[in-house]
């Protein structure tokens, strides 16, 4: 496996100049067009798309994705579509919606196809009670059909993973479990309202371990208020110590315009994007050292997960809930903001608790938002899947899945991109592009000379920075 090998000393091998140079706002690209793009669509043709992805002799299968929006307190740092301070009678109310949806959806997604992946994500799904997660585990496994060897995850609050609800998930078939730890720093944790100690991280994972799970994910944060070098070591350390299979070592992304609670973090001080720069390449540097293998963009796994598995083998994939192994699965998400993907269609529920519960009163799906995608939108989504999983697009098998020549096709595309070759980011000929151990570092910047929806927008950019 060709891995390239980040070590703390690479932050003085990353030219400033570069840095500053790369360093604008631009899409994450968890979907191509960009959810900013989405817009109404007419629910016919949407339906007519869903409604055409049954019964393929090929049917590649379901991911499902539901999301559980409640939280009982924010932290600092969080982009995500949460609500704060509900009861449980509300989260209640919410879970007898998301039932209903389920049935609504069913009317278009035949739910005998079968399902690859199931995810939970939020907020804090262990915010539910466990008789509440008992009764929703219930149904997906009533109104849906597994796949043997189904891979079922939850992203789960070490603060709120009590045991019975550890219990609920392990019983309802859950082989994967992503624990948001984001720092083990006391007064990072502090700054950014996420205050957890070690040992509630720690007996999470020995309670999970002792139940036989052999897949756990922490999901860390760089970028945050009062983080340095140091704490960087220390929160690896502690990392390192529980060992876990997958780490997400994500950029804090700063979007007080879009999350107007972030602005206390730009008050308590966020770092430089030269010591930004550093925290990420010393993590990476320590992680690899420890024999982890670098997955995409943000992503580290052992050397036997499958992620890394399929990242030797150029099979990687990423949809709205990150790198996954499974490839082509329709996307359908249920709840409140949640966003589908299937086939050449985005659909986005409506986000405010109240907006989403009349569509489901109304009975209808509670789409507010979307997108058709054009035939040109398809084989630009694959190539951007493929630069952001694998950092190499092949010519031939593109242009044998689309019948295009990709090389004319992207001709223009390509000679914009003249000034990242020269700076040695990538480099392309007749057989396809590769992202060189450099253009990593600025992968976005990369996925961006390929959108065209991005070349055609004016006005305020509405992204986070890429480096």
């Amino acid at each position: 496996m060709n891995v390239h090998r980040l070590s703390p000393l690479d932050s003085t091998q990353i030219d400033p100049a570069l840095r500053e140079k790369y360093d604008v706002r631009g899409p994450r690209y968890t979907s191509y067009p960009p959810a900013n793009h989405f817009t109404s669509v007419p629910r016919d043709k949407l339906e007519a798309r869903w409604r055409a992805r049954n019964g393929l002799a090929d049917d590649p299968g379901l991911s499902l994705y539901l999301h559980l929006p409640f939280c009982a307190a924010r932290c600092l740092f969080c982009a995500c579509h949460t609500f704060i301070g509900h009861t449980v009678e509300d989260q209640g109310d919410y879970l007898d919606q998301l039932l209903q949806e389920m049935e609504l959806a069913a009317e278009l997604v035949d739910p005998k196809r079968p399902v690859h992946q199931l995810a939970l994500g939020g907020g804090t799904p262990n915010q539910l009670t466990t008789k509440q997660l008992r009764r929703l585990l219930a149904a997906l496994h009533t109104r849906f059909q597994f796949a043997a060897g189904a891979e079922l995850s939850v992203e789960l609050n070490p603060r709120t993973a009590t045991r019975p609800k550890l219990d609920a998930f392990i019983e309802g078939g859950f082989n994967r479990f992503s624990l948001g730890i984001q720092d083990f720093d006391a007064g990072v944790l502090e700054t950014v309202r996420r205050a957890q100690g070690l040992m509630r991280v720690q007996d999470t994972v020995e309670w999970l371990r002792e139940h036989g799970c052999r897949s756990l994910n922490f999901d860390l944060i760089y970028g945050l208020p009062g983080q340095t070098l140091e704490t960087a070591r220390m929160t690896c350390a502690k990392v390192l110590q529980l060992r876990p299979e997958r780490i997400a070592l994500y950029s804090y992304a700063h979007v007080p315009w879009f999350q107007p609670h972030q602005e206390a973090l730009a008050e308590a001080g966020l770092p430089g994007q030269d010591l930004k720069a550093s925290l990420f390449l010393q993590m990476a540097g320590e992680l690899l050292e420890a024999g982890y293998v670098a997955i995409g963009m943000d992503h580290f796994a052992l050397p036997d997960d499958s992620l890394a598995q399929a990242f030797a083998t150029r099979t990687l994939r990423r949809n709205f809930m990150g790198y996954t192994t499974c490839r082509g699965l329709d996307l359908l998400a249920l709840g409140a903001s949640a966003i589908s993907s299937v086939g050449a269609s985005y659909a986005q529920n409506a986000k405010s608790l109240e907006d989403y519960g009349r569509g489901i009163a109304e009975g209808r799906l509670p789409i507010f938002r979307g997108f058709l995608l054009s035939r040109d939108d398809e084989i630009r989504r694959e190539l951007l899947i493929e630069l952001f999983c694998n950092f190499r697009v092949d010519f031939a098998a593109l242009g044998k899945q689309f019948s295009i020549e990709p090389a004319s096709y992207f001709e223009e595309d390509l000679q914009g991109l003249q000034p990242m070759v020269e700076d040695g980011l990538l480099c392309w000929d007749a057989q396809g592009i590769e992202v060189q151990p450099l253009g990593r570092f600025f992968i976005r910047n990369v996925c961006m000379g390929f959108d065209r929806y991005l070349r055609q927008q004016t006005g305020q950019a509405v992204y986070s920075r890429t480096v």
